[in-house]
């Protein structure tokens, strides 16, 4: 490598990123995960200016004037406010890698297998304008994978199960490909409506970050691990003022149970449909959980007991997508294969002009 290569390799950082419905993860290769903040942006609706980012932003929800609006720029993990998106990638990324002198990064970015090429191309242009001197972007199931120390280029099958804040993805990857493939619209959101609108029913009012903090402390799927009931504050409705409530582990659990139930059935189709091979794979490989759902107590053993496959929760689950995507790119071939088959359309579509030209140069 030139001189000028080992400096840009050195100062250039190669960064994955997670853009998730709930959380926006920014991962540099060699030295971990260097930022993690809720997907939310807050801005001045009078001066159309952002006012805040992050955890900041989060904290204004439901407790700000209405001249500030609180935005989450993804929703179900594709963008649905580009602006909101660009503006949150490009401050966190510049945030991460501030404390020393750098060249653009190369980014790689991870989209679920929901979103439409026009979603994915919209991710791939919020990731470059923060400035990245390469971007693209590969398949969510597959940086999970990898992020959760999955060799995704053996032959022998490997299921993921990757579950965000808005989506679900349930995969089957064999030879760094996606053998097979479903996305459901359920995640920690999800779960945190069916709480607010569980208590709502019981004439009860309380705010999304108090149903998320329900979630994650009275959560479970199969059988209730036995948990101290919790309190939380919220509207009494047919009191007409602000109330503490006892909620009881039990009563979360039922709130989060079509969810769950959900989730299981559709990991169970894709097994159904996978052939005699792939399944015989799993029953060796197991499934992986990643994501934040996948610290739902008690869920890993609910899906292995469902599926009669073994299915295990991987170290620091919240952060797989974003270390796997960062990952890939310190595998060239790997990201080769990875890359959208546009990319590389692109580039052979280039190559060939280039090779014209120089065949008709006098």
């Amino acid at each position: 490598m030139s001189w000028s290569g080992t400096v840009r390799a050195t100062l250039s950082p190669d960064i994955g990123l997670d853009l998730g419905t709930a959380n926006t993860v920014v991962y540099e290769r060699g030295a971990g995960v260097i930022v993690s903040e809720p997907s939310v942006v807050a801005y001045d609706v009078a001066s159309d200016s952002i006012i805040a980012i992050g955890r900041a932003a989060k904290e204004m929800e439901g407790r700000v004037p209405g001249r500030i609006s609180v935005v989450r720029p993804l929703r179900r993990g594709t963008i649905s406010d580009f602006r909101a998106a660009q503006t949150l990638v490009a401050r966190l990324v510049d945030r991460a890698l501030a404390t020393r002198p750098r060249l653009a990064p190369r980014l790689v970015a991870s989209v679920p297998g929901c979103a439409t090429d026009i979603e994915c191309k919209a991710v791939e242009q919020a990731v470059r304008a923060a400035g990245a001197r390469f971007t693209t972007y590969v398949p969510q199931a597959v940086a999970a994978a990898v992020g959760a120390g999955l060799d995704v280029q053996r032959l022998m099958a490997q299921m993921v199960i990757d579950i965000g804040g808005g989506t679900t993805e349930i995969a089957i990857i064999a030879g760094a490909g996606v053998v097979r493939l479903e996305s459901v619209q359920i995640g920690g959101d999800y779960f945190d409506a069916a709480i607010r609108a569980k208590l709502h029913g019981r004439r009860f009012d309380i705010g999304t970050l108090s149903a998320e903090a329900l979630k994650l402390e009275l959560g479970f799927a199969g059988r209730a691990p036995g948990r101290a009931p919790a309190i939380v504050n919220g509207i009494d409705l047919d009191a007409g003022a602000p109330r503490g409530r006892e909620v009881t582990e039990q009563f979360v659990g039922e709130a989060m149970a079509e969810g769950i139930e959900r989730i299981v059935r559709s990991v169970r189709a894709v097994l159904e449909t996978t052939p005699p091979d792939v399944a015989a794979d799993l029953l060796e490989s197991g499934i992986t959980l990643t994501g934040g759902g996948a610290l739902i107590a008690g869920l890993a053993a609910e899906i292995g007991l469902r599926t009669n496959v073994p299915a295990t929760v991987a170290p620091d689950p919240l952060t797989c997508v974003a270390r796997g995507a960062g990952e890939i790119l310190g595998s060239p071939t790997l990201l080769e294969r990875l890359r959208p088959h546009a990319d590389r359309l692109t580039r052979w579509y280039q190559s060939l002009r280039i090779g014209m030209r120089e065949s008709y140069s006098p």
